[in-house]
């Protein structure tokens, strides 16, 4: 691993064929300095809308810019899927691997840059998005990681507009890495290594679909998977009196008559310090006055959720609302910002700051998009979580020429020359345009609800007809017989057709 060799263009296809996904944008790492105490690098993440060129994949392989790639098509499919288990100092890499081999799983364990383990699922060929994420969210389960990061995130995107969320990947610089793949054994290997590693690894659809995962018999099989998990790996500081409360719930439906007792041999057990007595005291007194329900927003439980097995299980959550796993926020940094969203792992788009300034409106969008209501949170609460969404969200910058003002002269420059010429200002009023004196004179009303919602224009129609203002020098006037409202901005260059001359092969006839 200490020798360093240039990767060779062989070694590059590869990699790119193993690790190839949404090929129109990728994602970008700018790392900040380090603190040198072992905590995750603060940097800035950002996708760029850009083809991934193999000229991004040797500068990965050569350490010089570290590639992010979206592992989900346009198709809505993928060949790879990742769980990224973040940790920032200690991780066991081993005792994963160990796991993994128990449960015969075909999966391969990368160190991350942060220490941590991007843990890879690789198929044959491409798989839909959907198939893949349900499967890495059964196995992240299984394997006691139930609250990390499922790559791909998506099950599919929205539009050729959404470019979802792209992972870092190993090996960059080549052998000389520190983001590398181990062994059965526990052991770094090279880039080759890696290849055959793959190669033994790689599944076929039909094997990825019968991929079953036998979640081993625990006393709490019957009950919300979160509680297995802390039972499983125990309760630290900071999250044991909901973890305890959250576990009443559990006690109070499946031992009716002896929760209690359960309740004081759960703290004893499944917290790494239990909890004074007093503290159990508060929290059974609470229990006492009424049935509560789960604390599945809260901490940790939220973070080691699986809320399909939950709501399968005797004592789980059943048919009860629960309020949606948000995650992921990407803002698309134009002029009017908007905004795509994970919700429970399906993607919601926003179209303004309003959606998540205001949680009626989210709501609204959720009904509209994923046919789902979620319950509504304390305005504190909602706070929070948009808080926490915005300080973590991933910024996606548009391509040279594709910002908001540029998309919207090039629409009226061909609503102008390219729709129906009118003869006079009244016609105006079914649509159209009428030129002038150097002027096109057009009714906004029909250029924005005939001509730009139909091209799935985001902004709404107060902004856009002050952005014709404001960017393009459009001004109003009332013209005709009837004084009608209309739109006028100066003329627009007709561009010259061009015409590519075909050649003809005389053999052919």
């Amino acid at each position: 691993m200490r020798e360093w060799k240039r990767p060779l263009k062989y070694m590059i296809e590869k990699f790119k064929n193993i690790f190839e996904g949404l090929d129109r944008a990728h994602g970008v790492t700018i790392v900040g300095e380090s603190n040198g105490n072992g905590t995750k690098v603060k940097g800035k993440s950002f996708v760029k809308r850009e083809p991934v060129t193999n000229e991004l994949w040797q500068k990965h392989l050569d350490g010089v810019d570290s590639l992010g790639v979206i592992p989900i098509n346009d198709d809505n499919k993928c060949k790879w899927g990742c769980i990224d288990i973040d940790s920032y100092a200690g991780f066991d890499h081993q005792k994963l691997i160990n796991k993994i081999k128990q449960f015969k799983l075909p999966l391969i364990v990368c160190r991350s840059k942060s220490g941590g383990a991007h843990v890879f699922l690789f198929t044959k060929d491409y798989v839909s998005a959907s198939l893949m994420q349900d499967k890495l969210n059964e196995i992240r389960s299984v394997l006691g990681y139930g609250g990390s990061e499922v790559f791909p995130k998506q099950r599919e995107l929205k539009s050729k507009d959404d470019t979802g969320n792209f992972l870092n990947l190993p090996y960059f610089n080549g052998d000389n890495t520190t983001r590398y793949a181990f062994d059965n054994n526990g052991e770094a290997i090279n880039l080759e290594g890696f290849f055959s590693l793959h190669k033994i690894n790689c599944i076929s659809l039909d094997k990825l679909s019968e991929l079953t995962i036998e979640r081993p018999e625990t006393p709490y099989s019957d009950g919300p998977p979160c509680i297995e998990l802390m039972a499983q790996n125990r309760v630290g500081e900071g999250g044991r009196n909901n973890a305890l409360f959250h576990y009443g719930v559990y006690a109070k439906s499946k031992w009716p008559q002896n929760w209690k007792s359960k309740l004081i041999l759960f703290n004893e057990s499944a917290m790494e310090h239990p909890l004074s007595d007093t503290e159990v005291n508060i929290i059974t007194k609470q229990h006492e006055k009424k049935d509560w329900g789960y604390k599945c927003n809260d901490q940790p439980m939220c973070s080691l959720c699986d809320k399909k097995l939950c709501k399968s299980r005797k004592f789980g959550i059943g048919l009860e609302i629960m309020f949606p796993n948000l995650t992921d926020l990407q803002v698309v940094n134009l002029e009017e910002p908007y905004y795509y969203l994970n919700v429970d792992g399906d993607r919601l788009y926003l179209d303004s700051a309003r959606h998540l300034t205001n949680q009626a409106l989210f709501q609204e969008e959720c009904v509209k998009q994923l046919r789902f209501n979620p319950p509504t949170l304390k305005t504190n609460e909602w706070k929070q979580k948009t808080n926490i969404l915005l300080e973590g969200a991933e910024i996606t910058e548009p391509a040279e020429g594709t910002g908001t003002k540029d998309i919207l002269k090039n629409y009226l420059e061909d609503y102008c020359l390219n729709r129906v010429r009118k003869d006079d200002y009244e016609d105006l009023k079914n649509g159209g345009t009428y030129t002038k004196d150097g002027f096109h004179y057009f009714v906004f009303d029909n250029f924005f609800h005939q001509y730009l919602t139909r091209r799935h224009w985001k902004v709404q129609y107060q902004r856009t007809s002050q952005m014709l203002k404001d960017n393009l020098n459009c001004f109003t006037k009332r013209v005709g017989k009837t004084k009608l409202s209309v739109f006028v901005v100066s003329r627009f260059d007709k561009k010259p057709q061009t015409y590519k001359e075909k050649t003809f092969n005389k053999e052919n006839y």
